[in-house]
């Protein structure tokens, strides 16, 4: 019946298209793990940077806005302590906003000795085929989805719980306390809005490193194009 061999087609379609999505994915995965592979093959050269060999502004381009977070929230952490009225668990604010400060500090610290080590190897060793993949927004190592949640949670804690304290002000604290919990919220959307900033330029330093030090991105081989998709 043309129906019948109608739908027989229909079905042979579907069953082709997933084969295809099948082995898409398993050619996906191969390519991930062996471009894994190649990352952890890499020399280590943290303690091996010779800081005349990588420029200065690695410790300072692309890296403003994390800096300015860190000092932002740790001003918003004071200006929260200031304006707080009370009871005393709501102090706990306080201390969330300085240590997230503290926190964002050492990590530039962090990030600065890491980009330091990227230089050198870039330098000594050259671009390999993941730095052409990360170029392109190849992300490898992905936080589990629930790392992802808690992390947005912890966001929506760190802007919503100094309104807390802003509304405890406004509601029994004196004119000073109202201005400083204003501040404290102030800082803490401007901190915010920093970091945003970071993650979204942060990574530009090793396209000016590349190009200052003319650098050629290599191409990626035929079995990883999947990773670019």
């Amino acid at each position: 019946m043309p129906g019948d061999q109608t739908e027989t087609e229909d079905r042979t379609t579907a069953a082709d298209a997933q084969a295809r999505d099948v082995a898409q994915l398993s050619d996906y995965a191969r390519a991930h793990a062996e471009a894994l592979e190649v990352l952890r093959g890499r020399p280590d050269m943290s303690d091996l940077v010779v800081r005349s060999m990588v420029p200065g502004w690695l410790a300072t381009r692309y890296l403003w806005s994390m800096e300015a977070s860190g000092a932002v929230m740790l001003l918003a952490g004071v200006l929260s302590w200031l304006a707080n009225p009370g009871p005393w668990f709501l102090h706990a604010v306080d201390l969330l906003l300085l240590v997230l400060g503290g926190a964002t500090m050492v990590r530039v610290w962090h990030e600065v000795r890491h980009r330091r080590a990227e230089a050198m190897r870039l330098r000594e060793h050259g671009p390999d085929e993941c730095d052409t993949l990360v170029d392109s927004g190849v992300v490898f190592h992905a936080r589990p989805w629930w790392r992802r949640l808690l992390g947005l949670l912890f966001d929506l804690a760190v802007v919503a719980l100094p309104v807390v304290v802003a509304v405890r002000a406004w509601t029994v604290g004196d004119p000073g306390q109202k201005l400083f919990s204003v501040l404290a919220v102030a800082c803490v959307l401007l901190g915010s809005a920093l970091m945003v900033h970071w993650a979204r330029t942060g990574w530009q330093w090793r396209r000016a490193f590349l190009w200052e030090f003319d650098l050629d991105l290599p191409p990626v081989r035929q079995e990883w194009q999947v990773l670019l998709r």
